[in-house]
């Protein structure tokens, strides 16, 4: 995983702008492309509604990514939004509030680059330069400070007509937005995890009311941004490893990059239904405004709905069970604060960009290891422990003189320490990226646990094996050993669900036993 939308972080330039556009959304009009890099290019019709997304009007400034499908590339972009209240003093005309947004899409990356790369690279260096030239547009009207980013952006020396700062440039970067999305999604991060491991098609909803009359300011935990954020990290955190070697033959052309990663669509709306961009890339990871999508269940597998305010929590639904939230287990609860606790710091010693004291579990003092997270993380958004777990954490405290395996995991969690001191920009960076990294090792171990039990029950490494398929049989501490939970009825169909998605050519079964010495569960 790279710090840059290409392949490293510093010697690599950002990607070159293929088409740039002015959208203005006019009360009376509807949606108006403004001015464009290339008026005559048809095949980017349509990308004023997707920087113009319903709510927009709620924010006073944001940014959104983008993905368009036009001459047979899948493009990725990004814009940015302003508005302007032009009105005096408690004026309420709605043709004196003018509302634009300012986009690029970027040529797609050519060569054999890793996919993840491909999906960075929406042009994140560029917003600074977008937002000066809308705001200096929203201002004077004048379109000669478009027209100058453009020809600056698109020129081989756009870095010395654009100087920016390194650690300036690096606060656009999405993977710094990790921190807030945790915080926003809590736990529910595990869920999701293994839905995009799977390959599920996950739309993230964000309310297009706030429900508010003062205009959102970003950072917000549930604006366009957050959410285009969340399926970018979605994304990155369920890319299969290098090192995994996969054999595939069901899902189309073997080790293929849609098995490999979903595919962030970012910003969806209603115009994209009959597009065909969702249906061209199964397992797409996207987010939209158009809360009528939410009843379109046979476009989507799962369903995240993004708060709709500072006191409303995120929900998690499957496309078939919209009336029944899905929550994460006691397991993936602990792992969460695990992961949370490892988040960078601050100069003044607070967690990276969560804005919000009350969802730290952290506080400034290194000396102070009180937790202050969110209720609602194991209230909401956890599922409550099983009888079954109950039962056995009981009788497995005796047997072990105290000591389960759950509390000596719990030990080691509470004994995890993040270094004090203010870290730089650059090692902000290298610290998400190592919960990145934390990710692909458990993605890593369960594949090759699962590999190591087919050889074992096989005789032989599933790509070798005959066409005849087999009924894996796996234990609880096979379970225990996947750090997932056997109590959990949740993870016990992940686990059949995976290792049908990947070994289907091997495996057409999977069961679970308990055994006689786990009869308590």
């Amino acid at each position: 995983m790279s710090l840059s939308s290409s392949e490293t972080a510093v010697h690599v330039a950002p990607p070159r702008i293929a088409y740039m556009f002015l959208a203005h959304f006019d009360p009376k009009q509807g949606y108006k492309m403004e001015w464009a890099s290339d008026p005559a290019a048809h095949d980017f019709a349509g990308l004023e509604c997707k920087v113009l997304p319903s709510g927009v009007h709620e924010y006073e400034a944001t940014s959104m990514y983008l993905a368009h499908e036009a001459r047979g590339k899948l493009f990725y972009g990004c814009a940015r939004f302003r508005q302007a209240n032009l009105n005096p003093a408690g004026g309420l005309d709605r043709r004196l509030v003018k509302m634009y947004s300012l986009g690029i899409l970027v040529e797609p990356l050519e060569g054999q680059y890793w996919t993840p790369h491909e999906f960075s690279a929406v042009g994140w260096e560029h917003l600074g330069a977008l937002d000066q030239a809308l705001g200096e547009f929203v201002r004077t009207g004048d379109l000669a400070a478009v027209q100058r980013a453009h020809r600056r952006l698109s020129g081989r020396d756009w870095l010395l007509d654009v100087p920016r700062p390194f650690a300036d440039c690096q606060l656009d970067h999405p993977l710094r937005k990790l921190p807030a999305t945790l915080s926003t999604v809590g736990p529910l991060l595990f869920p999701l995890f293994k839905a995009a491991l799977l390959r599920k098609n996950i739309l993230i909803f964000n309310h297009s009311s706030q429900g508010s009359a003062e205009l959102v300011r970003e950072p917000s935990p549930r604006g366009p941004a957050a959410c285009a954020a969340l399926a970018y990290v979605l994304a990155l955190i369920s890319v299969i490893p290098k090192t995994v070697r996969l054999d595939l033959p069901a899902r189309g052309p073997g080790d293929s990059p849609a098995a490999r990663c979903s595919r962030p669509l970012y910003t969806v709306g209603l115009q994209d239904m009959g597009s065909g961009l969702l249906a061209h890339h199964p397992g797409f990871i996207a987010c939209t405004s158009d809360e009528i999508l939410k009843y379109q269940t046979r476009m989507y597998d799962v369903a995240v709905m993004m708060p709709s305010s500072s006191l409303d929590t995120c929900l998690v639904h499957a496309s078939e069970a919209l009336a029944r939230p899905i929550r994460a287990t006691h397991n993936d609860y602990g792992m969460f604060l695990k992961v949370y606790r490892s988040l960078p710091q601050t100069s003044d010693g607070t967690q990276l960009s969560t804005g919000d004291d009350q969802s730290s579990i952290r506080t400034s003092s290194s000396d102070d290891k009180l937790r202050r997270e969110p209720t609602w993380w194991l209230a909401n958004a956890t599922l409550p422990m099983s009888w079954r777990e109950y039962i056995w954490l009981a009788f497995a405290w005796f047997a072990s003189a105290g000591t389960t395996e759950r509390e000596a995991g719990k030990i080691n969690l509470d004994a995890d320490t993040v270094p004090d001191g203010a870290p730089s920009s650059r090692d902000e960076l290298l610290q998400l990226t190592s919960i990145v990294g934390h990710f692909h090792k458990l993605t890593k171990k369960w594949f090759y646990i699962i590999e190591e039990i087919i050889e074992e029950t096989t005789g032989g490494p599933a790509a070798d094996l005959a066409s005849e398929r087999v009924t894996l049989e796996l234990t609880p501490q096979d379970m225990v050993d996947m750090e997932l939970d056997p109590y959990s009825a949740q993870d016990l169909d992940f686990v059949r669900e995976f290792v049908l998605t990947y070994w289907s050519t091997v495996i057409d079964d999977v069961e679970v036993g308990l055994g006689l010495h786990n009869f308590l569960c």
